[in-house]
């Protein structure tokens, strides 16, 4: 439902308001550290309307910044109007100062986001290039191109040294 200004015979719409049914209208406005639940009437792009009882209208506090949780969001909210309403609940008018709902987690999209369940995007491009300097290290150890760099005898002699090394910390 939009609301309507008739200005001089034209119809100019402020802004649009979205009813919520019984099972997404369930909310909790937090001040300072107390709680009052409410019921969301409906919410528009810059606030909300909240049905709210006289003994959990008592709670609330003008003049101090309001949290809304409402259906998995957390907003910062102003008081805007009142009304009392003859049944004997108080309905609100709350407009949104500020989104205080964190952001969703994101996932790695690589195979060892899938594989490690959620490895950090540092931790697969760190594993990435110890591979590939792994492969490298082990190219030039080989006996044909390490003999043409002249590198293969340092490199086993390196490897040797380091399996004795190891052989005799875990044999003591």
């Amino acid at each position: 439902m939009t609301t309507q200004n008739l200005t001089d015979g034209m119809i100019e719409h402020d802004f649009f308001r979205c009813a919520l049914d019984e099972a997404h209208s369930r909310g909790r406005i937090t001040v300072g550290r107390k709680t009052a639940t409410v019921q969301v009437q409906d919410t528009s792009i810059d606030g909300f309307t909240v049905l709210i009882s006289k003994k959990e209208a008592g709670k609330l506090k003008v003049g101090q910044s309001w949290i809304l949780e409402h259906d998995g969001t957390r907003f910062e909210v102003n008081a805007q109007w009142f009304f009392n309403a003859p049944d004997g609940t108080v309905q609100v008018g709350l407009r949104r100062l500020r989104d205080l709902t964190p952001p969703p987690k994101l996932q790695c999209a690589s195979l060892w986001g899938r594989l490690g369940g959620g490895v950090s995007q540092s931790a697969t491009s760190a594993a990435g290039f110890g591979g590939f300097v792994m492969v490298l290290f082990c190219a030039m150890a080989l006996p044909g191109l390490g003999e043409q760099l002249g590198t293969a005898a340092r490199i086993q002699g390196a490897v040797r040294w380091l399996f004795f090394e190891a052989s005799s910390v875990f044999t003591s």
